[in-house]
């Protein structure tokens, strides 16, 4: 077969395999295209010089990225942990998915400069599949501790997990497939690669209209793995975009909820720009306890990121930040962009109706953590981080580069980028 020289150096692997194989599972696809050591989207975005997936000038924001103030108000939950823990020796933080380690900086700058007692226990290992080539503190996955007694968080890593898509044709859940047909890569519908895939849908299938397409993660699994390897006694702190499974296949989004970021736009053609835009599926939380739980792991708790965050005090960061602003201690632009920063984390309609999920492992009694009952302010007394004191760099989103800034066309049409990052309607814009 002759394949054409338009298509990308990335392409023509991914069609000579097909060539040879045939039709590749969604999840092969996915894990081609994203994580090819040599030309996959996460290697290119990250080891190219100026060139990275996240932030006003990569294709997508994530919390981290928002504002400082979300790595600080972690610090305190994890020292909080710490002091439940009854303090032990060494209290380990293990980051899973850290990217280009803004979370990392902020947290670890924050226990340095408001949480002395915890800067001396502390020991924080941060790991990616695809760590940065020019950041120092991320480490290659190889470097996963184990056994160790303190917290494993991770912020949007599951999401980014490749994924099997299915679809229901005849009250049956058939999977789909990437095939190369007349000269351009398709989707093509056979029967399931994996029973798994089936079983998960199957008790839904009543409610699914024809037709109805979706997405099942059966690497959640590997990674539940990983934190029972890595934790020998603590909590696990799950941040991500995503639902329990009766709500995640549900008849009113009859397309699924995979979503690709491009420059800020979002579509749901994945086999378009092969190797250039990201691709995501909401989290099945439904599995994500059963896999630690399986590894004797218990959820603690569950709640919306907005709810999260401002049971651990937000507030008290956004009223200094305005009473700062009253004592002009801070500019009016410095104000507005600080402000608007720390009032996505909890936007309603966007990063604030992300999930954060706690679970547990040999701990025989749990206590009130304040991030689920917020019964107490841990920012009380604490200095406010601001985006001009902190070490690494964040998105400014009222500035006139970012292209979701007031003037720009999409926003005035209604339509934010924390909608576009966790949208859960069919819409596209391409």
């Amino acid at each position: 077969m002759t394949i054409p020289n338009s298509h990308s150096a990335l392409e023509r692997s991914l069609i000579d395999h097909i060539s040879k194989y045939g039709p590749v599972t969604f999840e092969s696809f996915m894990n081609f295209v994203l994580y090819d050591n040599d030309q996959g989207y996460y290697p290119t975005r990250r080891r190219t010089f100026g060139s990275k997936p996240v932030g006003t000038d990569g294709d997508y924001f994530t919390s981290p990225t928002t504002h400082p103030v979300f790595g600080a108000l972690l610090a305190l939950q994890l020292r909080e942990m710490w002091f439940l823990l009854d303090s032990p020796s060494e209290f380990t933080v293990i980051e899973m998915g850290a990217g280009d380690g803004t979370l990392r900086s902020d947290i670890l700058e924050y226990v340095q400069q408001e949480l002395p007692d915890f800067a001396q226990t502390i020991r924080y290992v941060a790991t990616d599949l695809v760590p940065p080539s020019n950041v120092n503190g991320v480490l290659d996955n190889s470097y996963l501790p184990s056994d160790v007694v303190g917290c494993i968080v991770s912020n949007e890593l599951l999401d980014a997990y490749p994924f099997n898509r299915f679809i229901v044709q005849d009250g049956v859940v058939k999977e789909i497939f990437v095939d190369y047909q007349d000269g351009k890569l398709v989707d093509s519908v056979g029967e399931v690669s994996e029973p798994e895939i089936a079983a998960r849908v199957d008790p839904f299938l009543d409610s699914l209209t024809e037709g109805y397409k979706g997405e099942v993660n059966l690497r959640l699994g590997y990674w539940s793995d990983s934190v029972a390897a890595a934790l020998q006694r603590g909590y696990v702190i799950t941040v991500d975009y995503g639902y329990d499974r009766p709500d995640l296949y549900q008849s009113s989004r009859p397309e699924g909820s995979m979503r690709c970021y491009y420059q800020h736009t979002l579509s749901q053609d994945p086999l378009r720009r092969i190797g250039k835009q990201d691709i995501t599926s909401h989290v099945d939380f439904t599995a994500v306890d059963h896999t630690l739980m399986v590894n004797h792991i218990k959820r603690i708790g569950k709640l919306t990121q907005r709810q999260f965050l401002l049971n651990l005090g937000l507030k008290d960061f956004s009223d200094d930040i305005n009473l700062r602003s009253s004592n002009k201690e801070l500019s009016r632009k410095d104000f507005l962009e600080n402000l608007a920063g720390i009032e996505a984390l909890i936007d309603s309609d966007g990063l604030g109706k992300f999930r954060v999920v706690l679970h547990a492992k040999n701990i025989d009694q749990v206590h009130r953590i304040t991030g689920i009952t917020g019964h107490k302010s841990l920012v009380e007394g604490r200095n406010t981080p601001t985006l001009n004191n902190s070490e690494a760099s964040h998105a400014r989103l009222l500035r006139s580069g970012n292209p979701f800034g007031q003037t720009n066309s999409e926003l005035r049409s209604g339509m934010t980028w924390e909608q576009l990052f966790c949208d859960d309607s069919t819409s596209s814009v391409n």
